[in-house]
């Protein structure tokens, strides 16, 4: 009963909270009119006007420093380009038009008026600049870039040229980190006032974990929008974003809890979309740790789990299980569920034994005076998952304390080593190269738990050189099946994308890839 109890007084502070919110929320625009009218205008959903929520927003407007590119493209303030649609099949976006001229030479037209919102010409010189900034400042759009020259061979024209021939040129391109920004602008992380892109909407307001607001680009090169503004806000709390999305404010509510699925079934105010994403839900380890450097322990965490009952209890159970992490892809279905093709404790605790964990009577493991611990970092939507996974590896003998919090403190704890695991899902969509490199090599940006083989080293060398696209599947398989024995990270399931659309909106077209689902063109409210 003190629990039920606990948990009603949480969701009534909630509702105060977003009352308030309401209220005196991000973007509200300047008025003389009395409170009451105040309170009617933000309560009711305005057809010039389109609110959004999420788990998080950008915490700064830099697209070099992650997330902040993802989140100006998912509001249409920023563009890439070439963008995957909805079937995953790459098309022009802020690029006019390709062709491949031989194997190693593309040739890229641009829209001959684009421009910047200040008026600057976005023309092939400035693209080219934006990419060889975002190349040299930001770790996760680097591997992206690597091995391609670019030349503007006029205002409209860009040529680029590959050290390989296997680079597609416009997948690599499709990677919302390479946002097109003015690189004659000197950016500060949070100063609006430098940002200058080259989206249908710009950037007016920003509150920094609160709020980010957007009006309608009146310059914009290509088709204008309907809707005049879009508000950002940011609802950490998940019981606060589902209270959001039903209570009829907002039009789109994303990072939806997969335990509030079924609250929106007789709902007249919003609908779920649900998205099989393209993205594998990863526990990474710390192979830098003594314990996790052992590929004995790090197998044995891996045979413990059971991802059927982490799917059940930590994800509602709407996806299914992979082993590998290009497992989410389809093109890779043959390794979807390899090596561990089931959960055996037995197993787990053998491995742990032969490694000289020895389990004593307080039921966890211990080596030379020491207990077998893992600090494991989560997400906060990650709560139920995490969890989970320490449930099951109690079963072995780990002494498992989880910590959930922001994107920000498992960054932190990455850069200060206080952390032994952590949950996050990357997207497996793009150029299979770029994408294995950035997991598992030696200076990998999503290699977190900074692994090293040299074996794997030679592998992903082999990949980066295949010529056919068979040869490609074919060692992308092999990497899969060895990362796997390895198991410097495990790997849980798809991470489905859940986001409520208020009934009230029309255009809204749901993606695979979350920062590519929100703002197009052809938003209406009726």
């Amino acid at each position: 009963m003190t629990g039920t109890k606990n948990r009603q007084k949480s969701i009534l502070m909630i509702c105060c909270l977003l009352a308030v919110s309401m209220l005196a929320g991000c973007g509200a625009k300047p008025t003389d009119e009395s409170s009451n009218a105040l309170t009617e205008s933000n309560a009711t959903i305005s057809a010039s006007e389109l609110v959004v929520a999420g788990n998080e927003i950008a915490i700064g407007v830099d697209p070099t420093v992650y997330p902040a590119a993802d989140y100006l493209l998912n509001m249409g303030a920023g563009e890439i380009l070439f963008k995957a649609d909805a079937n995953g099949v790459i098309q022009p976006y802020f690029a006019k038009d390709v062709s491949q001229l031989d194997e190693y030479t593309w040739e890229i037209k641009l829209h001959p008026n684009a421009t910047f919102w200040s008026g600057d010409p976005a023309d092939a010189e400035a693209v080219i600049a934006s990419l060889m900034r975002s190349k040299a400042l930001d770790p996760k759009a680097n591997p992206f870039l690597q091995g391609i020259d670019f030349t503007a061979v006029d205002s409209e024209t860009i040529q680029a040229v590959t050290e390989t021939p296997n680079v597609d040129i416009t997948l690599n391109l499709s990677s919302p980190q390479l946002l097109i920004h003015n690189t004659a602008e000197k950016y500060t992380y949070e100063s609006i006032e430098t940002a200058d892109y080259t989206g249908m909407y710009r950037i007016v307001e920003f509150k920094p974990a609160q709020c980010m607001v957007f009006e309608k680009n009146e310059n914009y090169w290509g088709t204008k929008p309907e809707i005049q503004r879009v508000v950002h806000e940011q609802i950490g709390d998940a019981d606060a974003r589902v209270i959001a999305a039903l209570s009829g404010r907002y039009h789109v509510v994303m990072d939806i809890p997969q335990s509030a699925y079924s609250q929106f079934d007789n709902s007249e105010e919003a609908k779920i979309v649900l998205v099989p994403g393209a993205q594998t839900q990863t526990i990474y380890l710390n192979c830098e740790k003594e314990a996790l450097n052992d590929y004995r322990v790090r197998q044995a965490l891996g045979w413990a789990l059971d991802r059927e009952e982490l799917i059940a209890l930590g994800m509602e159970g709407l996806s299914e299980p992979v082993t590998t992490w290009l497992g989410s892809n389809p093109t890779y279905e043959k390794v979807k569920n390899a090596y561990y093709d089931s959960c055996n404790v037995e197993k787990s605790a053998q491995l742990l034994d032969d490694a000289g964990w020895i389990l004593d009577e307080d039921g966890f493991r211990y080596k030379d005076g020491q207990q077998l611990t893992i600090l494991l970092r989560t997400f906060r939507n990650d709560q139920a998952l995490g969890e989970t996974i320490q449930m099951q590896w109690k079963k072995i003998g780990v002494n498992v304390s989880v910590q959930h919090g922001d994107y920000s403190l498992i960054t932190t704890a990455r850069e200060t080593g206080d952390w032994d695991a952590s949950v996050e899902a990357w997207g497996t969509f793009g150029n299979v190269s770029a994408l294995l490199n950035a997991q598992y090599a030696a200076d990998g940006p999503a290699n977190y738990g900074r692994f090293q083989d040299k074996k794997l080293a030679g592998m992903l060398d082999s990949l980066a050189q295949a010529a056919t696209t068979e040869e490609r599947i074919k060692i992308g398989e092999e990497i899969s099946l060895y990362v796997a024995e390895q198991s410097p990270a495990l790997y849980i399931a798809p991470r489905p994308q859940i986001t409520a659309v208020s009934t009230s909106l029309e255009g809204f077209v749901p993606h695979f890839r979350q920062f590519e689902n929100v703002v197009n063109a052809n938003l209406r409210i009726k």
